[in-house]
């Protein structure tokens, strides 16, 4: 590895193996240097974020707007291609949130992409049901869970929470406004094909109360 000269140096971003490391710029490009002055990560990159922030051991990198990960030894862990990289655990635990092509999908504390990124939106593990997200595209709706499989097929236009009208089902609409029910394993346990589902329980109170204001 060479010395640096003309370059600015900027802080103390960490400490490597008991070396301190130090971001420094040349010509509007950062990189890092350690205290004997050594590149370790050449002056390339738009913006290098601090080690450990996101990812132990890991800084975050911005290569003409586009970003991945580099480790304390300069070595590209993640390729600077995604448009954006979420926080590790936000989600699910040992995962980061990635966008790349408008599409989103995940990533492990590898740097391996668990969940390519391939859906127009996805939601938290947790908010329908334990261990699954929902993920949407091109306007169709369904689940994945922790490890990363599809559960419920992208088939439906809408899906309402689980145990709205009966315990452990979720009402679905297809995108042709026909209902039915799917259960907490993924199953369509009622078809498609209704126009209209009512709760059993919502016209049996109706039905009661009809009957007590009959009897007044």
């Amino acid at each position: 590895m060479k010395k640096i000269f003309s370059i600015s140096m900027l802080f103390l971003v960490t400490f490597s193996f008991g070396q301190k490391l130090y971001i420094v710029k040349s010509d509007d490009k950062f990189g890092l240097i350690n205290e004997s002055g050594i590149e370790v990560i050449p002056p390339k990159y738009n913006f290098i974020e601090d080690f450990d922030k996101v990812h132990p051991s890991w800084a975050k990198v911005e290569l003409e707007n586009l970003y991945g990960f580099v480790d304390k030894k300069g070595k590209i862990v993640v390729e600077p291609k995604y448009e954006s990289i979420g926080d590790y655990n936000e989600y699910n635990q040992g995962w980061a949130l990635i966008k790349k092509d408008g599409k989103f999908g995940f990533i492990n504390e590898a740097g391996k992409e668990v969940v390519p990124p391939m859906y127009d939106k996805i939601g938290k593990f947790g908010e329908f049901t334990k261990d699954w997200a929902s993920v949407e595209s091109q306007g169709l709706k369904g689940f994945i869970t922790t490890d990363g499989n599809i559960i419920v097929p992208l088939k439906y236009a809408e899906i309402e929470k689980f145990d709205g009208v009966r315990k452990n089902w979720a009402l679905v609409k297809d995108k042709k406004d026909k209902l039915g029910f799917i259960d907490k394993s993924g199953k369509e346990i009622i078809p498609v094909v209704y126009d209209s589902i009512e709760s059993f329980t919502k016209k049996k109170n109706e039905a009661a109360k009809t009957e007590l204001a009959n009897l007044d």
